[in-house]
């Protein structure tokens, strides 16, 4: 749940992949394995996600009125205010989730704030936008800013980097203090209060697998897991990844299961980089035989994205979502596990 650099971003592009041996259903939070052609996808010599061609802003938020109360907040500049009753020309995105509803039309839910030159921070959050794709599959929705905004949302904590998924009949958006808003339809909320979960403080990611829900949250550098079977009573919370670098700290963590491996994406806040105050779009891949456990294993590939999602769509086709980098709003682009 970071505020974003202003770096360029190199559109389309995956950026490097480190060597071996150096040392996150339909929605996205229950993305599905799908066969492949080659015989075995192994810890030795597995198959990473390239991004195909270039990222297409699907989404851009329109001016709107901000509903929260009036927030004065301090930035390099001077100060900054977001008056309640007040028109925004330019709103920002950050964490965000797809899901699909019993209509085959996808949905995209996350952070959302009014953007003022020169606020990098989270003054100013707490609503969550609600934006629709087009008729038809994610692939023919994502074209260009076709994407469009309705109401934003502001029960319990969906407005704090939300995770999405559906539960039975009903859709869940849990947000980064496990405050857990459902719904029937994806248009009218219900606050149902916190999950019972302890470990991380935000950005939660859920994994749903084998019949048992991984949720993922981060907490300082570190990236803690805990386990449900029935979303009620959760395990005891488990670090599962931390950069051995001490000013890198996690954030957004992504976990897919494909062809037998899992596979942990997460966005880099660093805090000695002073040009981004910290945040920059930097995104890093692991995978492991156990969505446990991926201490020491090596960095597979980077990308210059910021809070990405993987996305696979009713036809197997993989996709990476970005916010506000390269393009302000959301974008995506193409997949290829090779």
């Amino acid at each position: 749940m970071s505020h974003l650099s202003r770096r360029t971003v190199l559109q389309g592009s995956l950026l490097a992949i480190a060597p071996l041996g150096l040392q996150r259903s339909a929605s996205a939070a229950q993305t599905p394995a799908v066969a492949t052609t080659r015989s075995s996808n192994s810890i030795r010599n597995p198959r990473i996600p390239r991004v195909t061609d270039a990222f297409v802003n699907i989404y851009k938020p329109q001016a709107d009125v901000y509903t929260l109360p009036t927030v004065d907040a301090k930035i390099s500049g001077g100060n900054v205010s977001y008056t309640q009753g007040a028109t925004y020309p330019d709103w920002r995105t950050n964490d965000h989730t797809f899901i699909k509803d019993d209509k085959n039309r996808w949905h995209c839910f996350g952070i959302t704030k009014p953007w003022v030159a020169g606020d990098n921070g989270h003054a100013g959050e707490g609503l969550c936008f609600h934006a629709v794709a087009p008729v038809g599959n994610f692939a023919q929705a994502a074209t260009f800013q076709s994407w469009r905004d309705l109401p934003k949302i502001h029960v319990g904590d969906c407005g704090w980097a939300p995770a999405g998924l559906k539960i039975g009949q009903d859709y869940s958006l849990v947000g980064s203090r496990l405050g857990r808003a459902t719904s029937s339809d994806l248009l009218t909320w219900t606050d149902r209060g916190r999950l019972n979960a302890r470990g991380g403080n935000r950005d939660p990611y859920i994994m749903v697998w084998n019949k048992t829900y991984y949720l993922l949250r981060c907490d300082g550098n570190g990236i803690n897991l805990v386990t449900s079977t029935d979303f009620v009573t959760w395990s005891d919370p488990v670090v599962i990844y931390k950069p051995k670098t001490p000013s890198y700290q996690t954030e957004s963590p992504v976990l897919v299961h494909y062809d037998r491996l899992f596979y942990l994406l997460w966005t880099l806040w660093d805090m000695a980089d002073k040009t981004t105050s910290g945040y920059c779009p930097r995104s890093y891949l692991h995978c492991s035989e156990s969505p446990a456990d991926f201490h020491d294993k090596p960095v597979l590939a980077e990308y210059t994205v910021h809070a990405p999602e993987l996305i696979q769509d009713e036809g197997g086709q993989w996709f990476m979502s970005s916010t506000d980098h390269p393009h302000r709003g959301i974008s995506v682009a193409p997949l290829a596990w090779e």
